[in-house]
């Protein structure tokens, strides 16, 4: 058994959600063979077990437990399940590079990457190969949230929709089955949570309240991981995301305002113009225009 084997993927460019769903098998059911694949298989087994191989290699995949199978190698059933077996299983593709070994590794992308902006960076997705899940309850969730109309012919969810909840899924997914110190999984909660609501009204009470924690603790936690206290995090990311609606939307100024989360446009335009040190609108004019 190879459970310590640790899965890196270079970003960008960023992996694509291919497809997904939630399968049930009956007692003595195999699951299929098959190999040359050209994409990532995650499977999350949230009742039973799974028994499979990869090109040599044995996995039994427990409740709460979850294997990542490799693009172009042989997956193969090892016996039939001995008891009925729910899971979810993710299908995702990248061009980018990646590498399988027993530590996790910085990969470099093989996307030339300028370095005018602090934020232009390589990054490394780290998956484990096979393990238990730390955030089981959460995984749950993100995931019904991102297939609950994929499987639907008529639906208004997009490709982008569907894209970013894929992105948070595997941002919850990095890094599960190594040891956190308990200051870095609450900060990595609270910086999801903050995301997952920015357009509501969110306060450190909010925090208090969904963490059962100090807002002290919080804002201590977040900042040393994030560079951040809670209500900063959510400024930045709410007027980051009022800067991508002004370019790629025609919204007017109130509506971008209200689906960021501030019902008051002055003070939304304050906040921005203090962060940008140019109005909403003028950034627009600067960034839109005929050509």
């Amino acid at each position: 058994m190879c459970d310590d084997l640790i899965i890196s993927i270079a970003v960008p460019p960023f992996p694509i959600f291919i497809e997904g769903n939630f399968t049930e098998f009956d007692i003595g059911t195999w699951h299929p063979d098959r190999k040359n694949l050209e994409y990532f298989d995650i499977i999350i087994v949230k009742e039973g077990a799974l028994y499979l191989g990869e090109e040599g290699t044995e996995y039994a995949v427990r409740k709460n437990e979850m294997l990542v199978l490799l693009p172009n190698k042989h997956h193969y059933p090892l016996k039939p399940t001995d008891e009925i077996t729910k899971f979810y299983w993710i299908h995702f593709y990248t061009t980018g590079n990646y590498e399988q070994s027993n530590q996790a590794r910085q990969l470099e992308s093989n996307i030339p990457i300028p370095s005018l902006h602090f934020h232009n960076k390589f990054h490394t997705i780290h998956l484990s190969k096979k393990g238990k899940l730390v955030d089981a309850d959460d995984i749950y969730q993100k995931i019904q949230d991102m297939l609950v109309n994929t499987t639907k012919k008529d639906t208004n969810i997009t490709f982008w929709d569907i894209q970013q909840r894929f992105f948070s899924l595997l941002n919850l997914l990095d890094g599960q089955n190594h040891a956190k110190d308990m200051s870095v999984v609450i900060a990595e909660k609270v910086e999801q949570f903050i995301r997952g609501n920015f357009d509501k009204e969110i306060t450190n009470d909010t925090l208090v309240a969904k963490f059962n924690l100090h807002e002290n603790t919080l804002a201590k936690y977040l900042k040393q991981y994030y560079g951040y206290t809670p209500m900063e995090y959510l400024k930045e990311y709410r007027l980051e995301r009022a800067k991508n609606l002004l370019l790629k939307t025609d919204f007017p100024i109130q509506k971008i305002a209200e689906l960021c989360g501030y019902n008051w446009v002055p003070y939304f335009s304050r906040l921005f113009k203090q962060k940008y040190d140019i109005s909403p609108l003028q950034y627009r004019k600067n960034h839109i225009g005929n050509h």
